[in-house]
């Protein structure tokens, strides 16, 4: 079963690379809880562009735990636009794609979180346009729980920016399409 699963991981990521019509996601957040919210976001092409690369002004404090790991500040998000006035560009970046984030159930509540705290419509993804790279990534690996589960692995490469940690699932994926160990 292992190695099946690694094989369908290697295929997965060749098929992506052979596509167009996707994008990376990834965000940093003032924390982990149910009320916190995005304070950056990236949104990249298959080739690596950025489509979108920006900080957010969030409406409450950034968690000093946060902080400490992606290094952003309450100071630094000062002129920084409010997710309200940056949401219809993330929906445009979204619109008709298939999205691969690195921990999509995190960035995925975070960004629904984040939308419901300001009263917006929510975005219109279905589950089948969300793809979670991180799962593929842990099957690919094959490291084992005792429980038979796939270990969830830190992204390699990430440095804990938006841009940074897309342009990281970006090399996963290319690393799996070629089959690098």
């Amino acid at each position: 079963m292992e190695d099946e699963e690694h094989q369908l991981a290697c295929e997965w990521a060749r098929s992506l690379l052979k596509r167009s019509d996707w994008v990376i996601l990834d965000t940093e957040t003032t924390g982990l809880g149910p009320k916190d919210e995005i304070i950056q976001i990236a949104i990249m092409n298959p080739e690596g562009r950025a489509l979108l690369d920006t900080l957010i002004r969030p409406s409450q404090p950034i968690s000093p735990t946060a902080s400490a790991i992606h290094g952003i500040l309450d100071a630094d998000l000062l002129s920084a636009p409010t997710y309200k006035e940056i949401c219809s560009r993330i929906e445009k970046c979204l619109k008709g794609k298939t999205v691969v984030i690195y921990n999509a159930d995190y960035d995925m509540r975070l960004l629904m979180q984040t939308h419901s705290r300001y009263n917006l419509r929510p975005i219109m993804l279905n589950r089948q346009q969300i793809q979670c790279a991180m799962l593929k990534y842990a099957a690919w690996r094959g490291e084992l729980w005792p429980d038979g589960s796939y270990k969830w692995q830190k992204l390699p490469g990430g440095d804990h920016t938006a841009l940074g940690d897309s342009r990281a699932t970006l090399q996963v994926i290319k690393m799996m399409a070629e089959e690098l160990t």
